[in-house]
């Protein structure tokens, strides 16, 4: 694991951050077939997969890069579905585990990443988990509870998937509960689940004790409508994250100060090819996944662990992923709601047919149940506490405040409508 990181001839001079996490993609096969999948133009192919040489070298590449003051380093794995390529997980494992930025990483974060649908949890799988403890984190995808899972997550045989799933919850939990693994949650916020995100991820988070996650499909094709019901489910949720002391980062209200780049610092919208790269299973190296499925090349493609980096696409990466291209808009927003909103630009290439564009719907939604939780959770603390509004006007910053206070009589609407 000591070689030297390669380098190819296409070299131009750029000050760059070392990467601290890599994701492997190694198979495109899946026991799943998700309607809203954006692999399905790769055919879920399971012969796209990850040899172990492959692997190795993508581990040596890796680390030859991470600096010795680097603390912690990720290994993500990805597919497909990874647990069909458990053997090759568990090499990837033992192979990169001596590592100081893994062995020596005793912070309260994790080291490897599985993100998977949930069907496959073998014995030999628990043990391997519960022997990584905290070290672990395991990404489990879920739509919806029973009947809405299956509408969208259906088995390669057209059959539902929550009966594979289900199943398997109980021994998450206690891996969670147990023995210290990171377990999580994934839904997604789809054309099918999103008139039902209560339903849904209450009887989830009461089956698992789990905090749900969420990831919006940019893919499907979203009316004005549909973003008032997403906020009306959003806010339903809201009251009972508050009752229950649960959160789900659809209804936590973002905070954060502006940091858009408009200084002379470089700031990134989001990790991928700055921090994080992916590598498929030709050996290819991609700025992050969904560049390698969406099948965006150019700057995207940042090289092959054979032949190594390409630093002209290094570089390029370095101006497209900038905080500085983004709109107006977006660059003025605070940076806990730019986070919230998912900025993909590989997503908005795919679908806007650029990198920047974000639908004004969405971000219009996403602004105002910001502003309605922000109201909503400082009045919480206010009817706790027994401070009156002048108190909030003393104490809330004045920028924060005129949010706030615009936003309590709607919060208080959308009280009133619903009762």
């Amino acid at each position: 694991m000591n070689a030297a990181l390669p380098r190819n001839n296409n070299s131009i001079s750029i000050k760059t951050i070392p990467f601290n996490d890599m994701m492997l993609i190694i198979t495109e096969g899946c026991n799943l077939r998700c309607s809203y999948c954006y692999e399905n133009g790769k055919e879920y192919d399971s012969t796209n997969a990850m040899s172990w040489p492959t692997a190795k070298k993508a581990v040596d590449f890796f680390f030859a890069q991470v600096p010795p003051e680097m603390d912690r380093t990720t290994i993500n794995f990805f597919g497909g579905e990874p647990l069909l390529a458990f053997d090759l997980i568990k090499k990837v494992v033992a192979y990169s585990y001596p590592h100081p930025t893994i062995v020596g990483y005793g912070g309260k974060r994790y080291n490897y990443v599985i993100n998977t649908n949930g069907t496959i949890l073998t014995d030999e799988m628990y043990e391997f988990y519960a022997r990584l403890g905290k070290k672990i984190n395991l990404r489990v995808s879920v739509d919806g509870y029973k009947e809405k899972h299956d509408f969208t997550r259906k088995s390669a045989q057209g059959k539902g998937s929550w009966f594979l799933l289900e199943k398997n919850l109980p021994r998450f939990r206690e891996l969670k509960e147990k023995y210290g693994v990171r377990v999580n949650l994934v839904t997604t916020i789809n054309k099918s689940t999103y008139k039902d995100l209560y339903y849904n991820w209450t009887n989830l988070h009461e089956l698992t004790g789990m905090q749900i996650a969420s990831l919006f499909i940019h893919e499907e094709k979203w009316e004005k409508e549909d973003y008032q019901i997403i906020r009306e489910q959003a806010l339903l949720l809201h009251d009972y994250s508050l009752r229950h002391n649960v959160k789900f980062f659809l209804t936590t209200s973002a905070t954060g100060a502006d940091s858009a780049g408009n200084g002379a610092l470089f700031s990134s919208i989001c990790n991928a090819g700055i921090k994080t790269f992916s590598v498929n299973h030709a050996g290819d190296i991609f700025a992050c996944h969904r560049a390698y499925y969406y099948g965006l090349g150019g700057a995207f493609k940042l090289g092959n662990i054979e032949t190594g980096l390409d630093e002209a696409a290094k570089a390029s990466i370095y101006k497209i992923n900038n905080m500085k291209m983004l709109p107006a808009k977006c660059r003025e927003c605070p940076s806990g709601l730019r986070e919230k909103c998912h900025i993909c630009m590989a997503t908005n290439k795919g679908v806007n047919g650029d990198y920047y564009t974000v639908a004004d719907d969405y971000c219009l939604m996403m602004q105002e149940l910001n502003s309605l939780l922000s109201a909503r959770e400082i009045k919480d603390k206010i009817d706790k506490i027994g401070k009156s509004r002048n108190w909030l006007e003393r104490k809330i910053p004045k920028r924060e405040r005129d949010v706030t206070m615009s936003s309590f009589e709607q919060a208080e609407d959308m009280i009133k409508v619903r009762n």
